[in-house]
């Protein structure tokens, strides 16, 4: 199998261009620069604010050189003149940096990289991308995933010992929301350190109403796991009652003994998409009415409200069908945590044509504004009905039985995933499953940092 690294032209970060000019007044600098890969050959011409060039200075007297922590406020800056009043601007000899010192004597090298990434084009570069994943998702039905499966799997050792390995299966999860590891030690199955530490691989395990680590048993009784039970479970996604959902859930395949039980999964943006596409209202009404979640165990009281779908704000990125991947930002689905709906449920009391009273003492008056929200409702409900029929249709899901000693990855914030039912074999088969939960800026952090050591 070959490496995602390899498949990909890599090559230094650095920005290859000149510095031309650069000329100030009391409020800004304007840059004048050419970079060789842009598709123009055109110089950029940029101004920016003067106090954001100095709030972004690294300057030993700005930035801890231990911590990387900025050593004064924004606001401070904002209180005295002298903090963004350029006293010298000089371009550096090979014309890779601007030198600025600023009358309250912070003196700084902003790199020509610096005034690229930040000069406010839509030209898509890897400087652009420093806030997020340079490897874009990929919207995926049943057909387009089985073909793409040559990353898929990743062999724990290489998983745990190797950085290149690590980025390919991590490179996958970004890009489809699933990657599947491969051969773990079967010796040390039953040891909840084994999943640990294939999250930790990552980042901090996520500790959760269930604990760090948790078992899903058929021999067990556990009144907190329906999937404890032979029942098929609808499609999911994990703690929506929470306010901070975690980004990433871990499966793994200790016992798979019985008869039935496959795992099923579906692209929730492709879903999104799908209802878009076919009815603009009703993919709306999905972002705009709640939809309430509910944990109620022992002392523990959970209660979060969320659309099922929320997406970020459109731009000229994201607007094209092409780009759906930068569209939507999350999906929320959890009917088994569901607690009745609190928006969009009233409407008006029809008249009665068969009674002659006109007494109306007993009738509960609804404000304006509710009753109103009964058109969106009408709405959300038909995007739910699509909603339900897309993700039961067979081309959009991913079926597989887990294989014992596998642990699977999924993206909770995008993939939404079921089960089947499943039956014994033989008396004391076995269908032990252990989960835990990893937050998404740990795999983000995790990310930029393999980005940038493979200089991506």
């Amino acid at each position: 199998m070959s490496s995602y690294i390899s498949d990909i032209a890599t090559s230094n970060s650095r920005i290859e261009g000149t510095i031309l000019n650069a000329t100030s007044t009391h409020d800004s600098i304007t840059f004048t620069f050419f970079i060789e890969e842009a598709s123009s050959k055109k110089p950029f011409k940029v101004c920016f604010n003067n106090l954001f060039l100095r709030d972004a200075s690294r300057s030993p007297t700005s930035v801890d050189a231990k911590t990387g922590q900025k050593l004064f406020t924004t606001g401070q800056l904002a209180l005295k003149k002298i903090h963004t009043i350029p006293n010298v601007i000089k371009i550096s000899k090979d014309a890779q940096s601007v030198n600025i010192t600023w009358k309250d004597g912070d003196s700084y090298d902003y790199p020509l990289d610096f005034l690229f990434r930040y000069k406010g084009s839509t030209f898509a570069t890897r400087s652009l991308r420093n806030q997020s994943s340079m490897f874009r998702p990929i919207i995926w039905n049943k057909t387009r995933f089985e073909n793409s499966m040559e990353h898929f799997e990743t062999d724990y050792s290489k998983f745990i010992n190797d950085d290149r390995s690590l980025f390919d299966a991590l490179i996958n999860l970004q890009r489809y929301g699933l990657t599947l590891i491969t051969n773990l030690p079967k010796d040390e199955s039953q040891n909840p350190e084994l999943l640990k530490s294939l999250c930790e691989r990552i980042g901090p395990i996520r500790k959760t109403v269930y604990g760090e680590t948790f078992d899903i048993n058929n021999l067990k009784e556990d009144d907190t796991h329906i999937s404890s039970t032979n029942i098929k479970l609808p499609f999911h996604m994990d703690l929506q009652y929470m306010q901070h959902v975690p980004g990433y859930k871990f499966i793994q395949s200790i016992k798979n003994e019985t008869k039935g039980g496959e795992n099923f999964f579906v692209d929730g943006f492709n879903i999104g998409r799908s209802i878009r596409e076919e009815d603009t209202e009703a993919y709306e009404a999905l972002q705009i009415v709640p939809v309430n979640y509910k944990y109620a165990k022992g002392d523990m009281r959970y209660y979060e409200s969320r659309p099922v779908i929320e997406q970020n704000d459109t731009s000229e990125h994201n607007i094209e069908p092409a780009n759906y991947e930068y569209l939507i930002r999350n999906v929320n689905y959890s009917p088994p945590f569901q607690a009745p709906f609190t928006y969009g449920i009233y409407n008006k009391i029809p008249k009665d044509t068969d009674s002659e009273s006109t007494d109306t003492d007993n009738c509960i008056l609804t404000a304006p504004g509710k009753l109103i929200e009964r058109f969106t409702f009408s709405d959300f409900i038909r995007g739910l009905e699509m909603f339900e029929n897309l993700t039961h249709e067979e081309k959009n899901q991913f079926m597989i039985k887990l294989p014992e000693n596998s642990c699977i990855i999924m993206n909770n914030r995008r993939i939404l995933h079921s089960r089947n039912n499943f039956e014994a074999n033989n008396e004391g088969d076995t269908r032990l499953f252990r989960s835990c939960f990893l937050d998404g800026d740990h795999f983000k952090s995790k990310m930029k940092y393999l980005e940038e050591k493979f200089e991506l």
